[in-house]
């Protein structure tokens, strides 16, 4: 499990996930859907996803705006862990 920073900007909340090749064996350009749900978020590797893995320092993924904020409920750090076998990164508040 990892842990990081649940940033403020003028966009709102911000959840930023870097190494994801390296951390998560999900490569740049890996296409995946988010789902947000009440406790977690929930990003699951899939061909037709809408988002994609960016390039740099090993894959980031950036998780930004209203969804984001309303899914933190204040929080400033959240716990990111990995199942690999179903191709998925959960999102939960620290």
């Amino acid at each position: 499990m990892k842990t990081t920073v649940i940033a403020q900007t003028t966009k709102g909340k911000r959840i930023w996930i870097q190494n994801t090749n390296g951390t998560y064996s999900w490569p740049v350009g890996a296409q995946y859907h988010t789902t947000y749900e009440p406790e977690v978020i929930v990003l699951q590797l899939a061909p037709e996803g809408k988002r994609k893995v960016s390039k740099g320092k090993g894959g980031i993924i950036d998780l930004v705006g209203k969804k984001v904020t309303q899914w933190a409920q204040g929080a400033t750090l959240a716990n990111i862990t990995t199942d690999r076998a179903t191709g998925r990164i959960y999102i939960t508040r620290a």
